[in-house]
């Protein structure tokens, strides 16, 4: 079976300027504690015998700035729902802006099927250099309107 653009599992793909703390991406250390947040979430839920998903981002591939991540439920690799991606938009906001330049240091947020190139996405060009950043402030246009695609 061919697989086509619609079929494949939509990955969260993150670029935020430059380095931060102990060397890692700005994002990396707010992605741990969101899937901390998740598994404490996960396990208080089974004690009360309320279950409920354990939900992961697992990062799969990474240079630079970016980060590729897929979307872990219960272990198994799904395509990132809309909700969970403007839901963690919103928590990557609020832990992320910085109120004396008004933006965050995020220039790339996007809820994709992975192509398979690596951390390279078809909106590399020649014209940007192979380094496409969103025009304006990806985690605003979350905040401000959120996503419906």
């Amino acid at each position: 079976m061919k697989i086509t653009e619609n079929s494949q599992k939509n990955v969260l793909i993150i670029g935020s300027g430059s380095m931060g703390y102990s060397d890692q991406r700005i994002h990396d250390m707010w992605i741990d504690k969101y899937n901390l947040f998740s598994k404490v979430e996960h396990e208080s839920s089974i004690r009360k015998g309320k279950f409920k998903d354990r939900i992961e981002l697992e990062g799969i591939d990474w240079c630079g700035t970016r980060t590729i991540y897929r979307y872990l439920v219960n272990g198994k690799f799904e395509s990132l729902p809309l909700k969970v991606f403007n839901d963690l938009g919103l928590y990557l906001w609020n832990h992320l802006f910085n109120v004396n330049t008004g933006r965050t240091p995020v220039h790339l947020f996007l809820r994709q099927s992975d192509p398979g190139l690596g951390i390279c996405i078809p909106q590399d060009t020649r014209e940007n250099f192979f380094s496409f950043r969103e025009e304006s402030d990806p985690l605003e246009k979350i905040y401000i309107e959120g996503l419906n695609k």
